[in-house]
């Protein structure tokens, strides 16, 4: 390993500041492009849902009114 102790390795003679900010804006990046394609599937999926129960509700209040007028 180059760095003698973890101290060395957090500071890297000065330069750690920099190093790991940019690995955990690296590491932050690469895991909100993970996470928000899930998430916005996920809303995606629950108007979809939506969208079919709406659908079933209005074709079976269609059918309930056509069944009524055919038996008036």
């Amino acid at each position: 390993m180059y760095f003698d102790n973890f101290a060395a390795l957090i500071n890297m003679d000065g330069h750690g500041v920099y190093v790991w900010t940019s690995v955990a804006v690296t590491l932050a990046t690469m895991l909100w492009l993970v996470i928000a394609p899930l998430i916005s599937q996920r809303g995606l999926l629950k108007e979809v849902s939506r969208d079919i129960q709406r659908q079933q509700n209005r074709d079976l209040a269609a059918k309930k009114t056509s069944n009524h007028e055919e038996s008036n």
